[in-house]
């Protein structure tokens, strides 16, 4: 279950923030999860409050002020290159959807272990159910 999150500069549209998540989500079904996995969410920067160097490591334009990061979560143990995937397939999407640059997107991902528990509501539902059959035997 990938959980992304967008870093944007504030004031971007609606619109804007619905392409991005669908490209996302494209990318993500590239990478090989489902289409129903879903869960984006969109933090929004003053000016100020995202600094960044506007060539860094050695791009041949500076960025610009719709310079985004997305962070993306991802369960360890995934296959090699599932990150790689879902990063190069977004950053042609939002390109072509967004007409962003690569250097106005950076990506982070982090990795963490597939047995946290991510939905507890269905890990309660799970027990309950199981503790309501185990009460009909001796």
């Amino acid at each position: 279950m990938p959980f992304v999150t967008f870093t944007v500069r504030r004031g971007l549209s609606a619109a804007d923030k619905s392409r991005l998540s669908e490209a996302m989500l494209e990318a993500q079904v590239a990478a090989g999860y489902h289409r129903a996995d879903r869960f984006h969410r969109f933090l929004e920067a003053d000016q100020d409050d995202l600094l960044v160097d506007p060539r860094f490591p050695d791009y041949a334009t500076d960025r610009t002020d719709r310079f985004m990061v997305v962070e993306v979560v991802i369960s360890s143990g995934r296959p090699t290159g599932t990150a790689a995937t879902i990063a190069d397939e977004a950053v042609r999407l939002f390109g072509e959807r967004l007409h962003l640059a690569p250097q106005d997107i950076l990506f982070v991902f982090h990795e963490v272990e597939p047995n946290l528990p991510r939905f507890p509501a269905a890990l309660i539902r799970r027990e309950a159910t199981a503790d309501a059959g185990r009460q009909g035997r001796p």
